[in-house]
């Protein structure tokens, strides 16, 4: 009877770190709603506005991201607005190193990764590469002007390229440990049953 008691419990463990694998393996995709152009839970505040902010990485896979790329290298990012005073205004747009800038005033040249000339998106949305030399902590800067400069809104979201979010860490984690108590039980059982 405790031979049987342990087979059930070393599959029960083996199908529990089976199913740890598989959320750790989707958690961006859960984490972020799907497999939607744009996911509702990448809003980027720029003034009072609001547009969406997605990014994806091509080479590495199809997943849309808000606020981690898996690694360094190239990647698209996509800016969208449906709000009519945005369209009609100028957006200045720079990708740059995260040192603590609160706005455009206070970034350096060598800080920015990339910089889109100021322009009219008439039909709301941009989208541009962006090749990321190094892991790291990145910015997207955004300042949408009216025609005469009178009017600014600006826009600031972080995000990371190439670094491992603690969550994907604790994860791994948890599924080697699974793995390894699983295992032994299953070893265990093996060797009571060989025994007997």
């Amino acid at each position: 009877m405790r031979t049987r008691g342990y087979d059930v419990i070393g599959r029960l463990f083996f199908v529990a770190a089976s199913l740890c694998a598989t959320l750790v393996a989707e958690r961006p995709a859960l984490a972020k709603g799907g497999w939607q152009y744009f996911d509702p839970e990448c809003p980027v505040a720029v003034g009072p506005k609001s547009m969406k902010f997605v990014a994806t990485q091509p080479k590495v896979n199809i997943e849309r991201v808000c606020d981690a790329l898996i690694e360094a290298g190239p990647a698209v990012l996509v800016l969208e607005t449906r709000d009519g005073e945005l369209i009609d205004m100028i957006w200045d747009i720079r990708v740059v190193r995260d040192e603590g800038q609160a706005d455009f005033a206070n970034v350096s040249e060598a800080a920015t990764v990339a910089r889109l000339p100021p322009t009219k998106y008439k039909n709301g949305m941009v989208n541009f590469d962006v090749t990321f030399a190094e892991p790291g902590k990145y910015l997207l800067l955004i300042e949408a002007a009216s025609d005469d400069g009178a009017k600014k809104y600006l826009g600031r979201h972080p995000f990371t390229a190439g670094l491992f979010e603690p969550a994907e860490i604790y994860g791994f984690v948890a599924v080697g440990a699974l793995a390894l108590v699983g295992g032994a039980l299953f070893y265990l059982q093996r060797r009571k049953t060989a025994a007997a």
